[in-house]
C-alpha cells in the first residue's frame, strides 16, 4: 500500500494551478501520534521514488521528497519569483517529528524552492484547501490524530 501517492499528487496540482506571489502563506500542518510515526515515514519514503524526486533526511528528525516540475511550470516559477534557470526550483515536502509527550508531534510544510539569481532561495508556501484534506487522510490512515 502506498497511501502517500494521491498526497504527492495532490501538491503536484496545487504547485500546478497557482503561483502568483499574492499567494504566498505558511502552510504547516500538523498531527499527534501515540508512537513513532514509522509507517507515515516509510509510506512517504516510498512515495517518493520517481525519476524528478529526491528522498533525503535532512536530520534525524526531519524527512523530505524533493521534486523536479515540469517545463512550462518551472518556467513559470522561474520568471514570476526572479528565480534563475542555473538552479531549478523544487516542490519540497517536509516532515518533521518530534518527541510530544505522550506521544510524537508530525509538522508537514510543503514550499517551493526557488533559488534566485542574488544567490539566495526564496520559499513560496501555499495554503489548499484539498491538500489539508488529503493529508488529513493520510494521518489518519497511518494511525495519526491531525490538528488544526
Amino acid at each position: 500500500m502506498r497511501p502517500a501517492i494521491p498526497l504527492l499528487s495532490a501538491l503536484m496540482g496545487m504547485i500546478l494551478a497557482a503561483c502568483a506571489p499574492q499567494d504566498m502563506v505558511e502552510a504547516s500542518r500538523t498531527a499527534r501520534f501515540s508512537e513513532y510515526p514509522d509507517s507515515l515515514l516509510s509510506a512517504l519514503e516510498r512515495a517518493c521514488d520517481g525519476p524528478a524526486q529526491t528522498f533525503s533526511r535532512p536530520s534525524t528528525d526531519t524527512i523530505e521528497c524533493r521534486q523536479y516540475l515540469p517545463p512550462r511550470p518551472t518556467a513559470a516559477i522561474i520568471l514570476t519569483y526572479d528565480g534563475t534557470p542555473e538552479d531549478l526550483p523544487q516542490l519540497v515536502i517536509q516532515f518533521r517529528t518530534s518527541p510530544d509527550a505522550p506521544g510524537y508531534l508530525v509538522q508537514n510544510q510543503v514550499f517551493l524552492n526557488v533559488p534566485q539569481k542574488s544567490g539566495s532561495v526564496l520559499h513560496v508556501r501555499q495554503q489548499d484547501a484539498r491538500l489539508d484534506r488529503e493529508l488529513a487522510g493520510l494521518y489518519r490512515r497511518t494511525g495519526g490524530v491531525p490538528e488544526r
